[in-house]
C-alpha cells in the first residue's frame, strides 16, 4: 500500500475542495499516474504534453467551426502521434495510468480523453466529458453553436446519432434510445475520478486489496463528498487488520450517514465492523450508537 507524499496529497486535496475544474486536467492525471510509478521525472510526460499543444497550433486552422476543430485534434492525435485505444488489452491497468498511455499510445476512453480535452484547451478551444455510459466520450464547441462529440478511443472519430445509438448496441445488446442524460457534461474532477475508478475495478477483479485501498485513499481525497469512497475504504482497511484508519474512516461514515442511500443498512455494517474489531480486543473504539 503507497502512501501519498505530502506535495502530492496537498494537490489532490485541492481538486477536492475546488469546484470541479483543474487547471491542467493532464497535469493532475499525471500526478495520479506518478503515485504508481515513483521516481519518474515528469519533465518528458510535460515536453509530450506542450508538444501536442504546438502541433495543433500547427495545423494553422482557419475555420472555426466545430467539425473542422475536431478534425485537426484528430489528425493531432491519431494522425501524427498515433493515440488509439487499446483493445487488445483493455483490462490492463496501464490503460488508466496516464505516463504509460504516453509511452504507448495506447490507453482506455477516458484516459485518451484527457489528453485530448488538454490539447483542445491549449488552443482556447471549450470542450468538455459526457456522461454517456459505459463509453467515455468528449463534446468540442465552436462558433456558431456548432458543436460535435469525438470518441478518442476510436481515433477522434465524429459521432453521429447513428453512431451513438451503435454503442449503446453494443454494450447493452438492445435497442439503443438516446437519453438527455447522455449529453449531461462532466466536471474535470469527475473525469479524474472515473479514471480511478477504472483502476479501482480492475484492482478488485485481481484481488489486489493494497493497491485499491491506495486508488481509494485518493478518491477520498480528490471527491471527498462521496461517501461510498469512505465507506468501501475503510472496510478494505478493516479487512487487512488497519484497524486505527479503518476506524476513523468509518466513524467519519456514521456522522455523515446520512448522505448514503439505504443508509439504516450502511449504518448497520459499519456498527458490526466496528463491533468485531472490539471484539477482538484489537484496539479500544469509541461508543457506537445503536
Amino acid at each position: 500500500m503507497s502512501v501519498i507524499a505530502a506535495d502530492y496529497r496537498e494537490r489532490l486535496t485541492a481538486v477536492g475542495v475546488g469546484d470541479g475544474r483543474v487547471d491542467n486536467i493532464a497535469a493532475m492525471a499525471l500526478v495520479l499516474a506518478a503515485l504508481d510509478r515513483p521516481g519518474i521525472s515528469f519533465q518528458k510526460y510535460d515536453h509530450h504534453l506542450k508538444i501536442l499543444g504546438l502541433d495543433l497550433a500547427a495545423e494553422k486552422l482557419v475555420s472555426e467551426m466545430a467539425a473542422d476543430r475536431a478534425r485537426a485534434l484528430s489528425n493531432v492525435m491519431h494522425g501524427r502521434h498515433d493515440y488509439s485505444g487499446n483493445r487488445a488489452y483493455y483490462d490492463d491497468l496501464q490503460n488508466a495510468n496516464l505516463m504509460s498511455v504516453i509511452d504507448s499510445r495506447k490507453g482506455l476512453p477516458v484516459a485518451l480523453a484527457v489528453l485530448y480535452i488538454q490539447t483542445a484547451r491549449s488552443m482556447g478551444w471549450p470542450v468538455e466529458g459526457l456522461k454517456f455510459p459505459r463509453h467515455f466520450l468528449i463534446r468540442l464547441y465552436g462558433v456558431n453553436s456548432s458543436q460535435v462529440i469525438i470518441d478518442p478511443f476510436n481515433d477522434g472519430k465524429i459521432m453521429d446519432a447513428r453512431d451513438l445509438r451503435r454503442l449503446i448496441q453494443e454494450f447493452t445488446g438492445a435497442e439503443a434510445t438516446l437519453r438527455p442524460e447522455y449529453y449531461q457534461p462532466v466536471t474535470d474532477r469527475e473525469i479524474l475520478v472515473r479514471l480511478l475508478d477504472n483502476i479501482k475495478v480492475r484492482c478488485l477483479k485481481a484481488s489486489d486489496l493494497g493497491q485499491t485501498i491506495s486508488i481509494l485513499s485518493r478518491l477520498v481525497l480528490i471527491n471527498p463528498g462521496n461517501m461510498h469512497y469512505h465507506y468501501e475504504l475503510g472496510m478494505l482497511l478493516a479487512h487487512v487488520g488497519k484497524n486505527e484508519p479503518a476506524i476513523h474512516r468509518l466513524r467519519h461514515c456514521l456522522d455523515n450517514i446520512e448522505k448514503f442511500d439505504q443508509n439504516d443498512l450502511i449504518r448497520q455494517q459499519i456498527v458490526n465492523m466496528l463491533q468485531d474489531m472490539a471484539t477482538d480486543n484489537i484496539v479500544r473504539l469509541p461508543e457506537v450508537d445503536k
